[in-house]
Formats: C-alpha cells, sequence, structure tokens
C-alpha cells in the first residue's frame, strides 16, 4: 500500500459533502448525550436501578466526556466507513478504482487507513463537543469542571481511537454487502437493537464471558471499562477485538469481490 494510494482515498472522501452531514451529525448527537449525561449524573433512574456517579467523582465526568464523545460519535463513523466502499459500487467508480490498482486488497487497505484518519477525526471533533455541552451543565449544576479527573485525559483518548476503530468496522460491513441502503440499515439494526439484545439475553444467563466481546462492549472497555454492569475486557484487547471484526470483514469481502464481477 502506497501513501499515494491513501492520499487518493482521502479526496474521494473529502470531494463530497456526505462526510460534513455525517460529522455535523456527530457534534449535534454528542452535544445532546454530553448534556444529558451531565444533566442525570447522580440520579437515580428508577425501576430499582441505583443512582448513577454523581458529578464530583471521576467516573461521572469521565462519562460526561469521554463515554459522550465516543456514543455521540460512532455509529457517524461506522457510516462513513460503509458508504466509503459502497459509494463505489453505487455510483460505479469501482471498476476504474481497481483498473488503476488491480490488487483489491490493497484498494480495501487503503481505505480502511484513510477512514481511521476521518475516524479520529470524527472523535476528535466528538471529544470538543463533549467538553463544550458537557462543561456548561457541569457548572451549572454548581459543580468543577472535572478536567483533572483519574483517568479522564487517557480514556478521552481510548475515545477517540474507538471511534476511528469503527470507521474500519464500516469499511469492513461495506466491502461484505455492496448495495449502501442495505449495508446502513443491517448495520444500525444490528448495532442498535440486535447486540444491545442479545447483551440482556446473554447477561441473564449469566454469559457475560461471551457478552463482552462484542463490538460495542469492546468499545466500552476502551472508553469506560468500570461504567457498566458487566466485567470488561482489558482496553488494549477491545481495541484488537474491534479491529479484528474490522479485518474479518473486510477480508470476507475481499474473497468476494475476486470471485464476483464489479460491472
Amino acid at each position: 500500500m502506497s501513501g499515494a494510494l491513501v492520499r487518493s482515498e482521502l479526496r474521494k472522501i473529502t470531494s463530497t459533502r456526505l462526510w460534513w452531514g455525517l460529522l455535523l451529525g456527530a457534534v449535534l448527537y454528542t452535544l445532546v448525550q454530553a448534556g444529558a449525561n451531565a444533566a442525570v449524573a447522580g440520579s437515580t433512574p428508577g425501576a430499582g436501578q441505583p443512582a448513577t456517579s454523581p458529578l464530583d467523582t471521576a467516573q461521572a465526568i469521565r462519562t460526561v466526556y469521554a463515554s459522550a464523545a465516543f456514543q455521540g460519535s460512532y455509529i457517524f463513523a461506522m457510516i462513513l466507513g460503509i458508504t466509503g466502499m459502497t459509494g463505489e459500487y453505487r455510483y460505479r467508480t469501482i471498476t476504474p478504482t481497481f483498473l488503476a490498482t488491480p490488487h483489491r486488497p490493497r484498494v480495501v487497505v487503503g481505505k480502511m487507513v484513510a477512514h481511521l484518519v476521518m475516524g479520529i477525526g470524527f472523535g476528535i471533533a466528538g471529544v470538543f463537543a463533549a467538553l463544550v455541552a458537557g462543561g456548561v451543565i457541569v457548572l451549572v449544576r454548581g459543580f468543577d469542571l472535572g478536567y483533572g479527573a483519574d483517568r479522564l485525559w487517557p480514556s478521552i483518548g481510548l475515545a477517540v481511537l474507538a471511534v476511528g476503530l469503527w470507521t474500519l468496522l464500516g469499511i469492513g460491513i461495506g466491502t461484505l454487502i455492496r448495495n449502501q441502503i442495505a449495508a446502513v440499515l443491517v448495520a444500525v439494526f444490528v448495532t442498535f437493537l440486535v447486540e444491545p439484545l442479545a447483551t440482556f439475553i446473554l447477561s441473564a444467563n449469566d454469559l457475560d464471558a461471551i457478552v463482552k466481546w462484542l463490538p460495542t462492549n469492546a468499545s466500552t472497555a476502551l472508553t469506560s471499562p468500570s461504567a457498566g454492569f458487566l466485567d470488561y475486557l482489558p482496553w488494549w484487547l477491545g481495541g484488537l477485538v474491534l479491529l479484528a471484526y474490522a479485518a474479518v470483514l473486510a477480508g470476507l469481502g475481499v474473497v468476494l469481490s475476486t470471485r464476483r464481477d464489479i460491472t
């Protein structure tokens, strides 16, 4: 893989307005998420659930800033990755792309590197949005901003990395499912419905050893491993798990693409 190939893929991304729309969506969603996390910190959800951590604790501050930055950005980063691959098929630019670089795995790897860079940019934008919205609500509630909270900045850095890794998952999905609308719908459906449902069912049956390997829970291991009710993976293993999911999905897509005509 050459730097020219990565630069070419970056130009493809930035030459359309889609990435701006997704970035705007990520920022707005993060603003809401961070504000909501700060507003409900220390409250009791009801239904017998314990109260959330108050804003004078490091856990709550990490939830307001790091967790919100990830939660508000990752789905948009994943969609960016999906469209980066499926857009080639939708607009029939995949043929000249593969003619210019006949070795198809190199094309996929080049897209993954370029989208990882963009995904990290999404994560950084999400962090700034979380610091602004979350910080405002924290101050309104009469607490200190908490920028010196234990493990806050490492958690923020890992949240940015996690968002970037979700663009790789998107590339993997888009490589496997060519149809853009179908790929986005399947990815969102699995992420927001199937995986949370699987987490609930498996956890209720004392199968946490399986649950922690699911993509979203692996992401939580990176951003806020002590925020939930699971025994999450170590942060570094969570990152490797996300990378492995992306590699497997992309690998399957490359194998299928070499066996199918593209025109």
